[in-house]
C-alpha cells in the first residue's frame, strides 16, 4: 500500500470510529498541516496526526472532567448549611403522614360502583357459584356410580 492509500485507509477507520460520514475523493489530495485545527481541518489525516488528534481530545475531555468535578465541590451540601436532622419521632409521624395523605389522594381516584352494579355484579357471582355447585354435584354423583360399578360389577343396591 502507498502512503496515500495508507492516510485514506486510516482516515476511513477514524470516520467510521466517529460516526462521520467518508469524505469525498476531491479533498484527498488537500495537504494536512499539523497544527490546523480539528474543525478546519481537511478529510485526510496522516495516522500519526490521527493519534495526535485523538490523544489532544482525550485531554481536553480529561479536563473538562476535572472542572465539573471542581464545580460539584464547590456547590454547598445540605450538611454543610448546619441543618440537623429533627428528631427521629417527628421523621416518623412526617412519614406516616405523608402515607395518609397518599393514600386518601389515591382513594379519591377510585370509582365508587353504585348499588345498582352491586347488586348486579353480587346476582352474576351467585349464579356462577350455583351453576358450578350443581355441575361438581353432577361430576361427584357420577364418579361414585361408576366407583359402584367397578366395585360391585352392577347397579343392584346403588344409592347417592
Amino acid at each position: 500500500m502507498g502512503s496515500k492509500s495508507k492516510r485514506r485507509h486510516a482516515q476511513k477507520q477514524y470516520n467510521r470510529a466517529q460516526n462521520k460520514p467518508v469524505p469525498p475523493a476531491d479533498t484527498a489530495d488537500q495537504p494536512l498541516t499539523p497544527d490546523a485545527d480539528l474543525a478546519t481541518a481537511p478529510a485526510i489525516m496522516t495516522p500519526k496526526e490521527l493519534r495526535k488528534a485523538e490523544k489532544e481530545r482525550a485531554k481536553q475531555a480529561k479536563r473538562q472532567a476535572k472542572e465539573q468535578a471542581k464545580i460539584a465541590k464547590a456547590q454547598p451540601k445540605k450538611e454543610d448549611k448546619g441543618e440537623k436532622k429533627p428528631f427521629f419521632l417527628v421523621r416518623f409521624f412526617r412519614w406516616i403522614g405523608r402515607g395518609f395523605a397518599s393514600m386518601f389522594s389515591e382513594l379519591k381516584k377510585v370509582h365508587w360502583p353504585t348499588f345498582q352494579q352491586i347488586m348486579k355484579a353480587t346476582g352474576i357471582v351467585l349464579g356462577i357459584v350455583v351453576l358450578f355447585g350443581i355441575l361438581l354435584f353432577g361430576i361427584w354423583v357420577l364418579m361414585g356410580l361408576l366407583h359402584y360399578l367397578l366395585l360391585n360389577g352392577n347397579l343392584d343396591g346403588w344409592k347417592i
